[in-house]
């Protein structure tokens, strides 16, 4: 055989064995996924509700998958650092722990964002909902929502609130709007800080995730009037609904969950998906996660997805009661 014809040989042979490898990966890829460690990105600080039931879900899927599943803290930027992060990897080994709220409240808060919350943000699964309440400090005479609107009204411009970011402060915000209620914002930058500060009373009103007032709380040092979900919580089955207290329009839910790169397969998102709500059936996984005061989910991605549709509808009515961007921050 001359040289030629073997080249050509061996050319014909090393594209039909690329073919092959294309096809077997193609139908088997999403069956060895994942052939590597997995890296989770949390948009927010370490310590924090979300990264507490991040690490839980880390631990539980490393167990399924037989691989490590690193857990990456990159806060900062109401969570555009992380989202940011996450959008650059591009790689379906690298998962994103977010928030409903990347995809509902960063668009209108952000001018310009570095990545599409609705295109490269997948929903593979939600996984918790962090528990939001309205606490107020022990010293001040208010026993339920409405005794607290009657108070501020009485005393306007008196009280201080302060509260966690975004969901918890736009809902108490939009409260306080809906009813022509005044009262002095203090931000906080350092959330120990705030929390202390709660604890003495020198701020009266809290509106924030349940991990952030428990330990007033369970101080005697303050007291939960209502939780900002459309449900009572089991772990919480005395607190009202802001609903049923009379203030509807301060009903959301803390929803996070799993996001995947826009090019995640549908197959292996559905996998993901699978395996995280086998993840949050275990007991332990569920008593861990409640007791990081977060309220336990795992759904398939068309639930997900339809979760944050709704909350999109809540922000977007919010929005007409407050003016998102330049609301007291």
């Amino acid at each position: 055989m001359r040289l030629r014809d073997l080249r050509n040989v061996v050319r014909v042979a090393m594209l039909l064995a690329g073919a092959t490898w294309a096809t077997v990966s193609t139908c088997h890829g999403d069956d060895a996924w994942p052939v590597r460690n997995v890296k989770i990105i949390v948009p927010f600080a370490a310590g924090s509700a979300n990264d507490a039931s991040a690490r839980i879900y880390a631990d539980g899927l490393s167990r399924r998958w037989g691989k490590p599943v690193i857990v990456e803290n990159r806060p900062g930027a109401d969570a555009v650092v992380g989202g940011g992060a996450f959008a650059n990897a591009r790689d379906d080994h690298t998962l994103l722990y977010g928030t409903a709220s990347m995809v509902t409240v960063s668009p209108l808060l952000q001018d310009s964002l570095p990545y599409d919350p609705s295109r490269d943000m997948v929903p593979i699964a939600s996984t918790a909902s962090s528990i939001l309440v309205i606490a107020v400090h022990d010293r001040l005479p208010v026993r339920s929502l409405q005794e607290l609107a009657d108070l501020a009204r009485a005393k306007p411009g008196e009280l201080s609130w302060s509260s966690g970011p975004s969901l918890p402060h736009f809902v108490f915000a939009a409260m306080l709007a809906r009813h022509g209620l005044k009262q002095i914002y203090i931000p906080y930058r350092d959330a120990s800080a705030q929390q202390a500060d709660f604890g003495e009373g020198r701020v009266q009103i809290l509106s924030h995730a349940l991990l952030s007032v428990r330990a007033p709380v369970l101080a005697g040092k303050a007291r939960i009037l209502a939780v900002t979900s459309p449900e009572r919580q089991p772990s919480l089955p005395d607190v009202l609904t802001v609903a049923e207290s009379g203030f509807p329009e301060m009903e959301i839910e803390g929803l996070a969950g799993l996001f995947g790169w826009r090019d995640l397969p549908p197959a292996l998102r559905d996998r993901i998906s699978a395996d995280v709500k086998a993840v949050a059936a275990d007991p332990l996984v569920r008593s861990r996660i409640e007791a990081s005061g977060a309220q336990v989910l795992g759904s398939t991605p068309g639930e997900f997805s339809a979760a944050i549709e709704r909350q999109r509808t809540r922000i977007q009515q919010i929005s007409r009661i407050v003016d998102l961007k330049n609301i007291p921050r």
